[in-house]
């Protein structure tokens, strides 16, 4: 039966690479639901959570696999034939001739069998049934230890279990790293249970400890997906929650926070302003005097200076967060918006707007939201004219399609668009002539602005006229899409042209690209009255796509 599939075991190794394959082979007591439809497997993995599988199966050529495997872990959603395909290929072809009872069987009729089982038990039954499992699984018995030191107060077996939970031995990578961030927040739940157990002093030592490990091993883990990171932060929140509930000695918590907040490489650092009333007046000065002190030290250190905002902040001092940000101003008007910001907050309206105007002249290209900013007031204040003076410098200096728009909102909403509209064009022009004259260019660049704004203006003969120039395959692209019905001939040559190109490439997402384009040139035949033309064309290039199977679902698909 398991030759049916049309898949081997080579295939499954194949498709996975040494590494998932083998990790895979943990999970085969780990498939439930399997049911097999035509050319397809589908699955539950059970781990931390439960991951669906789909397997598809069939030859797809020489020198490839003949499986393909979606999963919806973290690593198979990025198109990965993860672990747990591995897992669920393997039972389907271990299944052998009790597969088709699999197909026909009703919604999860083991787990209803299983229910009603363990319904069926004793508790002395449940038990010994509990512990076999925990002897069997090293992770699960960890859990169940860990849950039981937790409930009787038993701080040691708690901090010993918690350590084996976070701390790394080997290399986590990316299909791992939900499951270690599961691990470091069990520890943070055992942590909060001690102080349920009314143990709150013993928990704060304990989380040190945990945090302490966890930082030791963050450079050990793949946190591409931020899990791992986020789960230390529920490390640092179970510490906040010990030190509520049994308050530390003031000067001895801005020590540790101090140490915390100063040795950090990762980003994993308390929130200072969590700690105010914990650390009191003695601790919030000298918390202030140690980062201080690091910051005269080394003022160009943006992690400490960072750090002293932070405290500034939590003290509460306006002016003095104010000096701190003002010795950092920049050309782009960043820092300028934040003083604004904080002015706003402490009721000084003026004073934030001054600050704002001050960072829109420190350099050529103001920060857009400080932009924003001045906009906002300036039209609260029906102030137009300074709105419109506002985006046209924007523009003058960062000539985008964005500031481009919001320059002709501005000028159209103070009655001058059309010659503020030749100024701005003229600026896009003299940038266009500076782009050397190029074939189309699908990768490299986004091509001349020019062409972007009389697209957007609806001013597609000079956009037709500028695109001859330089402009990219997109730019092409949309100057056709919104050419369909006034110059179909000559959006049909811009979609056959990129047709072609993608045509000689592979995938899915090509092959969606592939089918949009071929809609639009039909459209463009249906322009032109040329439909018979653009069915030889589907034909031809049926013909010579015929390999690409999933190319010709999807063009079924769009009915092409």
């Amino acid at each position: 039966m398991a030759e049916a599939l049309g898949f081997t075991e080579d295939d499954l190794r194949y498709a996975a690479g040494p590494t998932s394959y083998a990790r895979g082979l943990g999970y085969l007591n780990q498939v439930e639901d399997l049911q097999i439809a035509g050319t397809r497997v589908t699955a539950t993995v059970f781990g931390n959570d439960a991951y669906e599988v789909r397997l598809t199966f069939g030859d797809t050529g020489p020198g490839a696999s003949n499986v393909d495997g979606d999963c919806s872990c973290p690593f198979g959603a990025e198109g990965n034939f993860c672990k747990h395909c591995v897992a669920v290929g393997l039972v389907a072809l271990k299944t052998g001739d009790s597969l088709p009872l699999l197909t026909q069987a009703g919604p999860h009729p083991e787990r209803q069998l299983l229910v009603s089982w363990l319904g069926s038990l004793t508790k002395d039954e449940l038990l010994a049934e509990l512990l076999e499992l925990a002897d069997a699984d090293p992770a699960l018995r960890r859990r169940f230890e860990l849950r039981a030191a937790a409930q009787q107060a038993d701080v040691e077996a708690v901090r010993n279990a918690v350590q084996r939970l976070i701390w790394v031995t080997d290399y986590i990578g990316y299909d791992e790293a939900r499951d270690y961030a599961t691990d470091v927040s069990s520890a943070a739940n055992a942590i909060a249970e001690l102080i349920d157990a009314s143990a709150s002093a013993q928990a704060i030592a304990v989380a040190r400890d945990a945090i302490d490990w966890f930082r030791q091993c963050f450079g050990a883990v793949d946190d591409s997906s931020g899990d791992i990171g986020s789960a230390g932060l529920d490390l640092l929140d179970v510490h906040l929650l010990a030190c509520q509930a049994a308050p530390p000695d003031q000067l001895e918590l801005a020590s540790y926070l101090g140490d915390l907040c100063l040795t950090d490489s990762f980003g994993l650092t308390p929130e200072l302003e969590d700690y105010t009333e914990l650390l009191g007046d003695a601790g919030a000065a000298a918390l202030h005097d140690r980062i201080a002190a690091a910051y005269e030290a080394n003022p160009g250190d943006y992690h400490v200076q960072y750090l002293m905002e932070s405290v500034t902040e939590a003290e509460g001092d306006v002016d003095a967060l104010v000096a701190l940000y003002a010795a950092h101003l920049d050309e782009r008007g960043w820092q300028h918006l934040r003083i604004a910001h904080k002015l706003d907050e402490a009721g000084r309206p003026d004073e934030a707007l001054e600050w704002a105007e001050r960072g829109a002249r420190s350099g050529p290209r103001p920060d857009t939201r400080l932009v924003d900013y001045l906009v906002d007031r300036y039209t609260a204040a029906a102030r137009t004219d300074d709105v419109l003076k506002l985006r046209r410098t924007l523009f003058a200096g960062d000539r985008t399609l964005a500031n481009y728009q919001a320059l002709r909102q501005a000028a159209t909403q103070s009655g001058g668009w059309d010659s503020e509209r030749e100024a701005a064009l003229d600026l896009l022009r003299g940038d266009a002539e500076a782009v050397p004259r190029t074939a189309w260019s699908p990768w490299a660049w986004g091509g001349p602005i020019l062409i972007d704004a009389l697209i957007d203006d609806r001013d597609l003969a000079a956009a037709w006229t500028a695109a001859q120039h330089a402009a990219s395959e997109a730019q092409w692209t949309r100057l056709a899409d919104a050419s369909i019905n006034d110059r179909p001939a000559d959006a049909l040559a811009v979609y056959l042209k990129v047709i072609e190109r993608l045509a000689e490439n592979t995938g899915d997402g090509i092959y969606r690209q592939i089918a949009a384009h071929l809609v639009s040139a039909r459209a463009c035949h249906e322009a032109l009255g040329t439909i018979a033309e653009f069915r030889q064309y589907m034909a031809w290039l049926r013909i010579r796509q015929k390999r690409k199977r999933n190319l010709m679902k999807i063009l079924d698909q769009n009915g092409l």
